[in-house]
């Protein structure tokens, strides 16, 4: 294995025949040198769970992008474009350019709009239908991506994300 600096290993991952960096805490992290920034490595695992339950559960026909958005429908009738983008934490025009393949593929419908006018959202039983195909290959994949960290691991890690999540919302 060629020798990577700082604190990067390179491990093989899955049949994907593709690669994963990791890192290896050997030694406390210097928070001020940037390869530690918090944006971009968070980002970075983030992107890579995201192919890999892309790869696992996309043959279902949804990214991983848009279970969330049928999620939240299917938990609330009605959502306006506003409350769905907070809840989400998601930019509006992320959020429009999510919504329009659901829409366009029935799984969404939106009731009113036009100029300045009241939107609202809803899962139509195609979305409703789509959610539940695909449940099977999304808990075979969660169940993967908890294993690999544990799953008392995994419970501290996604508590401390929340608590960070509010705590920056708020300042």
């Amino acid at each position: 294995m060629p020798h990577l600096p700082g604190r990067l290993k390179k491990i093989a991952f899955d049949k994907l025949r593709s690669c994963v960096y990791i890192h290896t805490m050997l030694e406390e992290l210097d928070m001020s040198s940037e390869q530690n920034c918090t944006c971009f490595n968070v980002r970075r695992v983030a992107r890579v769970i995201t192919q890999f339950f892309d790869a696992e559960v996309g043959r279902q026909g949804l990214r991983p992008t848009q279970p969330p958005i049928l999620r939240a429908l299917q938990a609330k009738d009605g959502w306006t474009m506003a409350e769905l983008s907070e809840w989400l934490a998601m930019e509006r025009t992320t959020l429009l350019r999510n919504l329009r393949p659901l829409q366009r593929d029935g799984l969404v419908r939106v009731r009113g709009g036009g100029r300045g006018g009241h939107v609202e959202l809803f899962i139509t039983e195609k979305g409703r239908a789509a959610l539940a195909r695909r449940l099977p290959a999304w808990r075979s994949a969660q169940s993967k991506v908890v294993a690999t960290l544990g799953k008392e691991r995994w419970s501290r890690i996604i508590r401390d994300l929340d608590e960070v999540a509010v705590k920056l919302k708020n300042k």
